[in-house]
């Protein structure tokens, strides 16, 4: 049997929680600061703007605000009564109405 290498042992000090933190605890200034005590490096990160005086129309997008500018009219001609006469009799004659 060959050996590969002279065995090394990690006496490194492992801490190990009882149990996970919930996201109350998570929050807790006095927890929080307990982990910063451990040497653990905490990155804090801010989600939305849940909870904040914010209106959602503050930020609008590049498409809402396209919407907004746009001024040209995006309605069609209406049609003359003398057609929808017209159409009102062929389908009478053809009995589908």
């Amino acid at each position: 049997m060959a050996r590969i290498g002279p065995i090394m042992q990690n006496w490194e000090p492992i801490v190990i929680l009882k149990k996970a933190l919930n996201a109350t605890a998570k929050k807790d200034e006095k927890a929080v600061n307990a982990v910063q005590h451990m040497g653990v490096e905490i990155e804090t990160l801010k989600k939305s703007n849940i909870g904040s005086n914010k209106e959602a129309s503050s930020s609008t997008t590049l498409n809402t605000r396209k919407l907004k500018d746009k001024t040209e009219s995006l309605f069609h001609d209406k049609v003359l009564t003398e057609l929808k006469k017209n159409i009102i009799q062929a389908r009478i004659d053809k009995k589908l109405n």
